[in-house]
């Protein structure tokens, strides 16, 4: 079984360094973090998302053999908008409203900054940020550290796998990708790392004369 997760909220800034070195294991290599800000279609779950996090991690342990004490479940925890949990006696987060901006940024960071001190090589998963912050948070630390989103690219990555198979299924190459006009539905998280995907296809690649038609 996973090991209890691991709560980080707004209230520990100044902390989270002691707070991650007070992790009993030396070889983490997996964190699935989230913010709780978009879980599924359900929307903002505050620090009741740590669900995901722990559903994502058993599915590394599961299928991919990673052994549980080398993944760690993390929520962190800046407040929620969600009206029913911000009046809901029994809620276990912080019942004020979401961190927005700087002080947001601030918190993240310094969980990164804490991770990365201790575990340099460990692969970060960003899931379930609403899409406002998933992309800044992507481009700002895919330079710093190993990290991917799961919304963004794991999506946008599996999509294509699909688009791929349906063009062999149809008849057709991979490189026919090009010429293909797609379009998505939607311009959320999944969205844009869909089309995020094709158009990193038509800037590698073409089609079978060699011409990047482009993906519309």
């Amino acid at each position: 079984p996973l090991h209890p997760p691991r709560y980080f909220s707004a209230d520990d800034r100044g902390h989270m360094a002691a707070m991650v070195h007070n992790w009993p294991h030396e070889d983490v290599h997996v964190i699935v973090v989230t913010d709780g800000s978009r879980i599924l279609g359900l929307g903002d779950l505050g620090a009741n998302g740590m669900g995901i996090p722990i559903g994502k991690l058993s599915l590394y342990c599961a299928a991919g053999g990673i052994a549980p004490h080398r993944v760690l479940p993390v929520m962190l925890d800046v407040g929620t908008n969600n009206e029913e949990l911000l009046n809901d006696p029994f809620y276990l987060g912080l019942q004020r409203p979401r961190l927005t901006g700087a002080d947001y940024f601030a918190v993240v960071d310094e969980f990164i900054q804490a991770v990365n001190n201790r575990w340099p090589k460990c692969l970060v998963q960003f899931e379930d940020f609403q899409s406002d912050i998933a992309l800044p948070l992507l481009d700002n630390y895919k330079e710093q550290l190993l990290c991917f989103n799961d919304d963004i690219q794991g999506t946008g990555a599996t999509a294509l796998a699909g688009v791929l198979g349906s063009l062999r299924a149809a008849g057709g190459e991979v490189t026919d990708l090009p010429r293909q006009r797609i379009l998505i539905a939607g311009a959320g998280s999944a969205g844009i790392g869909v089309a995020t995907v094709l158009m990193q296809v038509r800037e590698s690649g073409g089609g079978r004369d060699g011409k990047k038609e482009g993906v519309r």
